[in-house]
């Protein structure tokens, strides 16, 4: 696989030029080829799914101007759309079933305020309130850099319903005309980086499933490789590092391999493996168990924790040679190696179809028993 700092390498030393200015240029080269090859087609391996799950919790709220709301982690984004209910009264101000807006004012990870309208005016609360206050919402923020989902289903206990799309705004806004609640999602709406159910979830444990396309976006970080690997299991997901790693959150979503070493006690597998998550500076899990030999505690063995294309091995080269294909058309120009580089580049890409694109072929019915038309990604193009 190559990393960001792999790929850099390899570019500069095929053109021959490592200066600063060369390199970027073609880091910005490589970054647009990416996002063409990954954006040509619909690729199996761009497709993932994803979880989001309903708000439901319970929230206290100041009696002030405006009030405030405290939900610890309430996930809520600038635009989220809220209602409330409660086995009491609320505060005046606010009224149970209402649809409320979050609003950017004194919006943190653990409290929120709200408007009657997107981007009004904070909600002021007087008088007195009683019983547990509940908020829930029937809007979700998209995760990043996906497409529009390719399907939507809920799940509510041992039921799952799959709503079907509005892609009106004329048809979403017939249909919400009155404020209904209920498990029984029908229909859903994408709009501005959200997805929006209807009728509105009631259950707090229901959980919204996406299956949608991953967007490519720009690679620019370094390979990480302090500290070393303390603990890796075969079989787990669970890696420890040890050696004073800085691990991120932010690193989710990128690679890591643990590099193979003549000592045993040190030997990694030499394979990739994504990173799902980091639950500490020193504790990360990955999405898939390692295949390798289970380095027990001290092991020190040395790893690479890197930013990579979405395009897959073998293929992930392609965008360097795009990139090569330009510099040498363009900026330094070179007829023959421009060819060759873009020779090799249409070579791996009609690979990468026949490894990569769907096989799935269609039967249409002619009223003769049907027929098979040629999958047209088994075609090359040039």
């Amino acid at each position: 696989m190559l990393t960001y700092t792999s790929r850099r390498n390899l570019a500069g030393t095929l053109c021959n030029n490592s200066a600063s200015a060369t390199l970027t240029a073609l880091d910005s080269l490589m970054n647009i080829a990416d996002k063409r090859i990954v954006s040509a087609k619909d690729w199996d391996f761009l497709d993932r799914q994803y979880t989001l799950t309903t708000v439901a919790d319970t929230f206290t709220v100041t009696i002030a101007s405006p009030g405030v709301f405290t939900l610890t982690a309430h996930g809520f984004t600038v635009g989220s759309v809220v209602y409330f209910s409660t086995t009491g009264a609320l505060p005046t101000g606010l009224t149970a079933g209402t649809t409320y807006y979050v609003v950017s004012a004194g919006l943190t990870a653990d409290a929120f305020e709200v408007s009657t309208t997107i981007g009004g005016t904070a909600v002021n609360t007087s008088g007195t309130q009683s019983g547990t206050h509940t908020v829930t919402t029937a809007r979700y923020v998209l995760p990043p850099y996906t497409s529009k989902p390719k399907s939507v289903y809920v799940t509510v206990g041992s039921y799952r319903y799959s709503p079907k799309e509005v892609s009106t705004q004329e048809g979403w806004d017939s249909l919400n005309e009155v404020v209904i609640t209920g498990d029984a999602s029908t229909h859903y709406r994408i709009y501005d980086g959200y997805l929006e159910l209807y009728p509105k979830p009631s259950t707090a444990d229901s959980v919204v499933t996406i299956n949608a396309r991953r967007i490519q976006r720009d690679l620019s970080l370094a390979d990480y490789t302090t500290g070393n690997i303390d603990i890796v299991t075969n079989g787990s997901q669970l890696v420890t590092g040890a050696g004073t790693p800085a691990w991120t959150a932010s690193m989710a979503g990128r690679w890591l391999k643990i590099t193979p070493d003549n000592t045993a006690t040190k030997d990694g597998d030499g394979y990739w493996y994504e990173i799902a998550r980091v639950i500490s500076s020193t504790t990360l899990v990955l999405r898939k168990p390692y295949g390798g030999t289970t380095l027990a505690t001290g092991g020190a063995a040395a790893y690479i924790i890197g930013e990579a294309s979405l395009i897959p091995e073998p293929h992930d080269v392609l965008p360097v040679y795009d990139a090569l294909n330009v510099y040498f058309t363009s900026i330094e120009p070179n007829n023959d190696k421009a060819q060759l580089y873009k020779g090799q580049y249409n070579d791996g890409y009609n690979q990468m179809i026949r490894d990569q694109g769907s096989k799935s072929s269609v039967v249409l019915d002619d009223g003769n028993g049907g027929y098979e038309p040629t999958n047209p990604n088994l075609i090359i193009s040039l």
